[in-house]
C-alpha cells in the first residue's frame, strides 16, 4: 500500500475497510491526536513550570528587545505562557477536527459533518486541558487552574470557527464556479446546500 499525503479527502475507501488496511487508516487519522496528547503530557511536567521556563525566555527577550524588557518580565512571561496555551490548545483541536472530520466521512451532510466534528473537537479539547491541569495540581512547582482549562477551550473555539468559517467559504466558491460554469454540482456540493 503507497502512502497517501495526509489530507482530508485520501481516507475515503480506506476508513471503511476491515483488516490492517483499516488499522494503517485509523493510525494516520489519529496518531497526530496522540502527538499532540503526548507534547502536552511532557509540557505537564515540572520541568516545564514558570520557574524554569523565564530565565531562558527572558535571555532570547533581552537579546531582540533589549535590556528594558526585565522592567515588566514577569508580565511579558505571563502572557508568553498563556498565549501558548491558546494557540497550543487551538492547534490541538485543529488535529483533533481533522480525526473526527476523516472519521464522519458517511454523515448525511457537510454542514453536519462539519458541526458534529467541531463540536467533538473542542469536546476533546475540553477533557484533555482538564485532564492536564489535574495531573499539573499533583506536580510540586506546577498549579492546576481551571482558568487554564477554561483560556485552552477558548482557544479551541476561536481556531474551529475560524476553521468553520474558512471550509463555508471555500465551499460557496466552489459552489459558485460550478454555477458559473453551467455544470451540474457533484452530490456532495448538493448536500451542503
Amino acid at each position: 500500500m503507497s502512502s497517501s499525503p495526509m489530507v482530508f479527502g485520501v481516507y475515503a475507501s480506506q476508513t471503511s475497510s476491515r483488516g490492517s488496511a483499516g488499522l494503517q487508516a485509523q493510525l494516520r487519522t489519529w496518531l497526530p491526536v496522540l502527538a499532540c496528547a503526548s507534547v502536552f503530557a511532557i509540557e505537564s511536567t515540572s520541568y516545564f513550570g514558570a520557574d524554569h521556563t523565564s530565565a531562558p525566555l527572558q535571555r532570547v527577550a533581552e537579546a531582540i528587545c533589549g535590556y528594558d524588557i526585565s522592567v515588566h518580565w514577569n508580565l511579558i512571561h505571563h502572557i508568553i505562557r498563556k498565549t501558548g496555551h491558546f494557540m497550543g490548545y487551538g492547534l490541538f483541536s485543529a488535529v483533533c477536527f481533522r480525526g473526527f472530520w476523516i472519521t464522519f466521512l458517511g454523515a448525511a451532510s457537510r454542514l453536519q459533518r462539519q458541526l458534529r466534528a467541531h463540536g467533538l473537537a473542542t469536546l476533546a479539547t475540553f477533557l484533555v486541558a482538564s485532564a492536564d491541569e489535574i495531573h499539573q495540581s499533583f506536580v510540586p512547582n506546577r498549579s492546576g487552574q481551571f482558568s487554564d482549562v477554561l483560556l485552552d477551550t477558548c482557544g479551541a473555539v476561536a481556531l474551529g470557527l475560524v476553521l468553520f468559517l474558512v471550509m463555508q467559504l471555500v465551499e460557496g466558491r466552489r459552489r459558485a464556479r460550478f454555477n458559473a460554469s453551467g455544470r451540474i454540482a457533484p452530490a456532495c456540493v448538493k448536500a451542503a446546500a
